[in-house]
């Protein structure tokens, strides 16, 4: 089940941010890094998100469990070829467990939903080009449009990012 996420939602989308992070960066951002997150840490972000407007974000739910979440919202792309976007997908995140079985689409879909109704016709999204999970972003019609280099963890890292002009566009 796909829903809009509550300020109670916090915790459960903090632990589900630091887990996918470990099983999905491992030998590509530092392990010192990766050890330093906090689910607590992340719990403080995602209660301050979930208090702003501007925000969408929306759970993936399993047997009651949030399972995975996306959230975005106006493109922070100042200049550059991302700049041409109106919207931003800023994260999207499933347990391991949860791949595979079409949820990213689906919250895809409903964030594309919710930001056509807040008048966000275009979406671009970063992903580090050593994803293994960056072909989800080619499924669904992005086009590379920038790369740039990023530092995690004191590592420099690629990043790639996929744009649409128009977010219904996305394959389905």
């Amino acid at each position: 089940m796909i829903r809009k996420a509550t300020w109670a939602d916090a915790p459960a989308i903090a632990s589900v941010h630091v887990e996918s992070w470990k099983t999905t960066y491992g030998g590509i951002v530092p392990d010192a890094y990766l050890e330093t997150l906090t689910v607590e840490e992340k719990q403080t972000l995602w209660e301050k998100v979930l208090r702003q407007s501007d925000h969408s974000v929306f759970v993936a739910e399993e047997n009651g469990h949030v399972v995975g979440f996306v959230s975005g919202g106006r493109n922070r792309a100042s200049d550059g070829s991302a700049a041409q976007y109106d919207g931003e997908l800023y994260a999207i995140y499933l347990l391991k467990e949860a791949q595979g079985k079409g949820l990213g689409r689906q919250l895809v879909q409903a964030l594309v939903g919710d930001l056509t109704q807040k008048g966000i016709h275009s979406l671009a999204v970063w992903v580090l080009t050593d994803n293994p999970s960056r072909g989800f972003y080619e499924r669904l019609g992005g086009e590379k449009v920038a790369e740039e280099r990023v530092e995690i963890g004191g590592k420099a890292l690629w990043e790639r990012c996929y744009g649409w002009q128009d977010m219904q566009t996305m394959n389905e």
